[in-house]
């Protein structure tokens, strides 16, 4: 996760926390659900300052952290969401650029 400022950006990093023992499928898919969840409150709380948000990556799981946040108490945060960007796995200095890019353009049109 990284916060722009002008001149500099501030990356902070989360850690999806798995649990190692599952009996069954089922057992594994609750699991993977609840992990999933509770990683989504981290970033939630760890964005309760941020003005404007941008979700970048690959696959859907921008679009199930828009949902979590609309679904759940961060409901706020989820109207911060000024874009999303689906790009395949890209470097930290790929994110920044790109981000960059978009606010320049997305506070223009503002």
């Amino acid at each position: 996760m990284f916060a722009l400022h002008p001149g500099e950006f501030e990356e902070t990093k989360l850690k999806r926390h798995e649990l190692k023992h599952h009996n069954t499928a089922v057992d594994k898919a609750q699991n993977n659900h609840k992990n999933l969840e509770k990683f989504f409150h981290e970033v939630a709380q760890s964005l309760d300052q941020a003005h404007e948000i941008l979700l970048i990556g690959p696959g859907d799981a921008k679009i199930h952290f828009q949902k979590h946040l609309e679904g759940h108490h961060h409901a706020g945060l989820a109207g911060k969401i000024v874009g999303t960007e689906t790009v395949d796995h890209p470097t930290d200095g790929q994110i920044v650029a790109l981000a960059r890019k978009f606010f320049k353009k997305h506070l223009q049109l503002v």
